[in-house]
């Protein structure tokens, strides 16, 4: 059958890593590469019983790997600077990372990017030769040739010396466009009679039929057939194809196919719909408020964006801003919530006691029974888990207008 293409007839890929998506979809990776490569966070994150017991009787060799740690770190810089972090898991970065490795042992890392492309925000303008709505002046369009015949009713020659009341009429008569309209509707007639025509002898054209899907799927997705390709990575997590597309990193689909395009992010303001390619950003750079939204983008050959919204009207999440914001408190420990970009919060560093406490350098440094340092559990910003990064410095990061849970059992 023409175009259809199988993951037995390509030419399989040397190394390739396989996410959940991958054993979820059943994806033929024995095909698809010689040697399977996982981590075994991803077959323990899998719970689907069926994708389980096939994962018993695997017809392959399944190898567990983990990758490096400055490997894991390199990926988590990227892709902070792509703007898929967020979406990203702790398995996924790890799963990445075993791809960029293997990417370093077999192939080198000259090709890959160590910087995303930067999407740069630009807008087209108008005609700067022609500018229009100016107060005082009125630019008449070029005058075409007109084809029309002429009415023996009304007179060409007009005379020159003509008076006008008003300045609206001070302008240059516009040519008769009835003539080429009515061309153009008679071309427009013939064009569908033909097309109408071609229709009627076409045999089967145009249609889908078994042996054209593989091939109208591949021109839907944006996939090619795999040629001289080493390392790759099976994954159906979008936010992991745009990461390693982004690298320089091979994708290949379930079915065996390479993916070939990437989705670029910028952030736009739903408050004063201003852009930024800037990732980091929390607060808008225009307006100053917390309204960035991450929107795909395509760009355009002529470098202009074509931004992709969302169908779902409700952009702006709502929540928390039914009551009112709680009183700013001041001291050391005061638990405001973060509301412009150049807010000033308090360093919460450690007191000077609570330093010789642990300090085992000091000179008035008691051991106690450990001859080890001591934690500091007991004291305020302990117990506030200030020194804590995993929840943002303390609990000032939560939302005081978040839903909480009912019907709780108190003590």
């Amino acid at each position: 059958m023409r175009g259809l293409y199988t993951p037995a007839s390509m030419a399989p890929v040397e190394h390739v890593v396989a996410d959940a998506g991958a054993f979820l979809r059943d994806a033929p990776l024995q095909d698809i590469g010689k040697n399977i490569y996982t981590i075994r966070e991803v077959v323990r994150e899998i719970r689907d019983k069926a994708t389980r017991r096939r994962l018993a009787v695997l017809p392959y060799e399944l190898r567990f790997k983990e990758p490096f740690p400055e490997y894991v770190r390199l990926v988590t810089e990227f892709s902070k600077k792509t703007g898929d972090y967020p979406s990203l898991s702790a398995i996924d970065i790890q799963v990445l990372a075993l791809t960029y490795q293997l990417e370093a042992e077999f192939v080198g890392v000259s090709h890959l990017k160590q910087e995303p492309e930067k999407v740069k925000v630009s807008s087209s303008t108008q005609h700067p030769e022609t500018p229009l709505h100016i107060s005082g002046f009125h630019l008449p369009s070029k005058p075409k040739p007109s084809h029309e015949t002429v009415d023996p009713g009304h007179p060409a020659d007009r005379p020159e010396n003509l008076e006008f009341s008003s300045f609206m009429f001070w302008r240059n008569p516009l040519p008769n466009i009835d003539h080429e309209l009515q061309e153009l509707l008679i071309d427009r007639r013939e064009e569908e009679e033909e097309d109408e025509f071609e229709d009627s002898d076409d045999d089967g054209g145009g249609w889908i039929t078994p042996s054209n899907i593989k091939q109208i799927q591949q021109e839907l997705e944006q996939c090619d057939i795999p040629k001289d390709v080493r390392v790759g990575c099976v994954t159906t997590d979008f936010a992991m194809q745009n990461v390693l597309l982004q690298m320089g990193l091979h994708v290949l689909a379930v079915n065996g196919m390479l993916i070939r395009e990437a989705r670029n992010y910028i952030l736009r303001c739903h408050g004063c719909f201003k852009t930024t390619s800037d990732m980091n950003r929390v607060f808008c750079g225009h307006c100053g408020n917390k309204t960035l939204k991450k929107v795909s983008v395509t760009v355009n050959d002529d470098g202009t964006l074509h931004m992709h919204f969302s169908r779902n009207p409700k952009v702006l999440n709502p929540r928390g801003l039914r009551y009112s914001l709680p009183t700013p408190k001041g001291g050391k420990y005061a638990i405001n919530p973060h509301l412009t970009e150049d807010q000033r919060f308090p360093q919460l560093r450690l007191s000077h006691k609570a330093r010789q406490k642990t300090n085992v350098f000091a000179p008035d440094y008691i051991a106690g029974v450990s001859p080890f340092a001591e934690n500091d559990i007991s004291s305020r910003s302990a117990t506030l888990q200030v020194r804590d990064s995993t929840l943002g410095a303390g609990r000032r990061r939560l939302n005081p207008n978040a839903s909480r849970k009912k019907f709780v059992k108190k003590r």
